[in-house]
């Protein structure tokens, strides 16, 4: 390389895919992207195992496997107590990216990168996204950065917009304008936090790209489920082109600052062809049995005891929403005496844990194997086509003890097109497949990977995963490596070989949060 940039800008484009990026490029709707793309190296980003945010970004910021940062969904199950609890930036097991470049004596800027609540005591400014306990508790880091956003940039938020698919024209044109006014409220935020930190690593993250997609994905018109719908298909373009016109602003600021740009997304996106009813497979299959009327009752007492409780908790003065720690006879109401397997959380992903209760040694093994085949054979009666990319035994697979990591006894990886859950409506508890207008579209494995850096060679293809991206990353800013990380520097991205320097680090860097008030320096020793 004929220069080491002092910088690194990020752009998160949550569920970024081609098959909507290239139409948008050749229609002209996002035209900075467009000319980004065409001086970059770019390529497929491989997604996490299984492709859901936490998992995705956390692979992302550690260069790490779920196996070694420890985050294998939204939730996790602690047997000492069977509860059902949530992941957040505490359980994450190795350093992050943004801690390693602060340890290092660098500042970072992270806007809306989701698993980074309560933020890590790094130098500079550390915005939470969407897992964040609410909007003010998102800048718990940077309070004063959060006063002044709402002051001056008052359409900065860490929250979706596209929660529902709109059902009229008016209603989708209010959800683009608010979605629109969020996209450049990030451009302006990280505008913002430039004045205030000279910074050596920026992430601005467009979580909503994903929940647009979710919702309106038909309206895109990029395959055979494309619609032209007069509101709809503008409001979706309007949203496109405020993405553009923020990211082109980002892009600016970065040439400003001769900082590099590395955009990434955490899956691609596709067609949902059908939710899949994890728990109504093990009903089915006799491996799950429901509570009768009685216990049903507790169960139901139980969800409305926990809502209660958030209710109330919120209610106290200057109170935030309470940790979520949930009973397992709150998530799913089972017969625990007649049941082998449950499946008490995952979207995408067949969690499935063994009642260890009701088997043990052999049986449990047996139990195992019916759980493994069940999952493994299960096919889409109309297409022919397998309704999980792989299942396996997490013991087999991966040599660890399920229980002891809080992990699931079986993994069932959703294919493309086809989106598994562990909660299912009532009224469709038995129904194992089911299409959702709601819910047109959903994760698909692949997204994408663009890098505009000194030496990089544009067009050049790139086949990358999401742990990849922080080891090259660190090497972009001539910065040591752990050994710890899983992922690979993308040399083929480069016309000459980076020099690629390994180092041991701690378990955790151990770095003091600095004051924000004023300009915080980039510099690495």
């Amino acid at each position: 390389m004929a220069t080491i940039p002092s910088r690194v800008l990020f752009v998160g484009l949550d569920g970024g895919t081609r098959a909507i990026l290239d139409p948008l490029f050749d229609r002209g709707w996002a035209p900075n992207l467009a000319s980004l793309w065409r001086r970059c190296a770019v390529g497929d980003l491989r997604s996490t195992d299984p492709m859901v945010t936490p998992v995705a970004w956390t692979s992302f910021s550690t260069g790490c496997t779920p196996l070694t940062h420890g985050v294998h969904d939204f939730n996790y199950l602690d047997h000492s107590d069977r509860t059902v609890r949530e992941h957040d930036a505490t359980t994450v097991r190795v350093p992050t990216l943004w801690e390693i470049v602060s340890g290092l004596g660098g500042s970072v800027v992270s806007l809306g990168l989701p698993l980074t609540y309560p933020a890590p005591p790094v130098r500079g400014l550390f915005v939470a996204g969407a897992d964040a306990p609410d909007p003010v508790r998102a800048f718990d880091q940077c309070p004063e950065f959060g006063r002044r956003l709402r002051l001056e940039v008052p359409d900065y938020t860490n929250k979706l917009v596209w929660k529902r698919r709109p059902r009229t024209a008016e209603e989708a044109a209010e959800q683009a304008d608010r979605c629109a006014r969020i996209f450049r409220a990030q451009a302006d935020a990280a505008g913002k936090a430039d004045q205030q930190v000279d910074w050596t690593a920026m992430m601005v993250h467009y979580h909503n790209l994903d929940s647009l997609q979710h919702r309106m994905w038909p309206y895109f018109d990029v395959d055979d489920t494309g619609l032209r719908e007069a509101g709809f298909t503008d409001a979706v373009e309007r949203c496109v082109r405020a993405l553009d016109d923020s990211i082109g602003r980002l892009l600016e600021l970065a040439a400003d600052r001769d900082a590099a740009v590395v955009v990434a997304s955490d899956h691609g996106f596709g067609p949902c062809r059908s939710l899949v009813n994890v728990n109504g497979m093990l009903r089915a299959a006799g491996l799950q049995r429901t509570r009768v009327y009685g216990t049903r009752f507790r169960y139901r007492a139980i969800r409305v005891l926990e809502r209660l409780r958030r209710w109330r908790a919120l209610r106290e003065p200057g109170a935030s929403a309470p940790a979520k720690v949930r009973p397992i006879d709150g998530q799913i109401s089972c017969d625990w005496g007649r049941t082998l397997a449950f499946a008490p959380f995952g979207q995408l992903c067949g969690n499935v844990f063994l009642n260890r209760d009701a088997v043990s040694g052999a049986s449990a093994d047996r139990a195992l194997d019916e759980v493994v085949a069940l999952l493994r054979d299960a096919r889409d009666p109309e297409r022919g086509e397998r309704l999980f990319a792989d299942v396996y035994a997490t013991a087999d697979r991966l040599d660890v003890d399920p229980a002891r990591e809080g992990m699931p006894d079986v993994f069932a990886l959703s294919a493309d097109g086809y989106q598994a859950q562990a909660k299912w409506s009532e009224r469709y508890r038995n129904t194992i497949l089911r299409p959702d207008p709601g819910l047109p579209a959903t994760h698909w494995l692949n997204g994408v990977v663009a890098i505009d850096a000194p030496g990089v060679q544009p067009g050049r293809r790139l086949e990358a995963q999401l742990p990849d991206l922080a080891p090259t990353s660190l090497a972009l800013l001539g910065l040591d490596v752990p050994r710890y990380m899983e992922g690979r520097v993308l040399q083929e991205a480069f016309e000459t070989t980076i020099i690629v320097h390994r180092s041991e680090t701690p378990p955790r860097i151990a770095t003091e949060a600095e004051p924000v008030g004023d300009v915080v320096a980039a510099g690495v020793e």
